[in-house]
């Protein structure tokens, strides 16, 4: 989304200096601070969202992060003959203590291709291993953001 949509994304990383894993809770607590936060500025506090999750060739979900949802298919990527990717969505109430295992899950690899989707604002929010992305139409909004979480952003002239 970020190449086809770039003036409404924003990325953060989850740790300093871009380190992409945490060695130790410190650094799993600075990692889980700064998803909550920029996810809950992107959402909305207890925001009613869409929970997308994405499965290369079928591999299972490690339901022990994720919290009970009811997954519905709702599309399929054919890349080519070897791969394809299968798409679910389920309803959730953004909580980011609630959804701290699989936040934490997302930020050490065991646990992937999971983005959340606010009923109420349509922004969108993408954590991954190594920071998250998000996505607005509102331009004041990402400035906003972009300033507010300057210190956890990349020196790369585009962000990344």
């Amino acid at each position: 989304m970020r190449v086809e949509f770039p003036k409404y994304w924003l990325r953060i990383h989850s740790l300093p200096e871009s380190k992409r894993y945490p060695e130790n809770d410190f650094e799993r607590q600075i990692i889980f601070e700064r998803y909550s936060r920029f996810g809950t500025e992107l959402l909305g506090e207890d925001a009613r969202c869409m929970i997308i999750r994405s499965r290369l060739n079928g591999f299972q979900s490690r339901e022990a992060f994720i919290p009970e949802i009811e997954w519905t298919p709702i599309h399929q990527v054919i890349e080519d003959e070897a791969y394809h990717w299968d798409c679910s969505r389920g309803y959730i109430t953004w909580n980011s203590q609630a959804l701290r295992k699989l936040l934490l899950a997302i930020a050490e690899d065991q646990e992937e291709h999971i983005a959340f989707l606010s009923e109420t604002t349509d922004n969108v929010f993408i954590p991954y291993d190594g920071g998250a992305d998000g996505f607005s139409f509102d331009a004041a909004l990402l400035q906003k953001l972009s300033e507010q979480f300057a210190p956890w952003r990349s020196l790369h002239p585009l962000g990344l």
